[in-house]
């Protein structure tokens, strides 16, 4: 039995890493990675948000430079996440993220139900 789990398993995750959704996630993540563009936005998204908490930690959260660093974050996450290439990755990553929580409800969702009972 435990060498026809094996197999169902490999069988399993060789459908997947096949899935057209899957394959296009990896080859953006790459593209991600090697992007100039969404290093500068994602690092300048990253300073905001470390000013925004200074902020808000030494000023507190209604504070006038704290209202302008978190504004300055909103919009910063906002051109980061419009970003043709975020915003496809983004919109693939639901895609196989929908997927993976369809195999886990397929395989666990009977072992969840009798833990609930207990």
């Amino acid at each position: 039995m435990e060498e026809s789990i094996y197999l169902l398993a490999n069988k399993l995750h060789d459908s997947i890493s096949s899935n057209d959704s899957v394959r296009r996630l990896n080859e953006l993540e790459k593209e991600l990675n090697d992007s100039f563009e969404v290093y500068t936005l994602s690092s300048k998204k990253d300073e905001c948000l470390e000013k925004y908490t200074r902020l808000k930690e030494s000023l507190g959260e209604s504070h006038e430079d704290t209202l302008k660093a978190l504004k300055e974050l909103k919009v910063v996450k906002e051109k980061l996440s419009n970003f043709p290439l975020v915003a496809e990755y983004l919109k693939e990553y639901s895609k196989v993220r929908d997927l993976y929580n369809e195999v886990d409800n397929i395989l666990f969702s009977e072992f969840r139900k009798v833990n609930k009972c207990r």
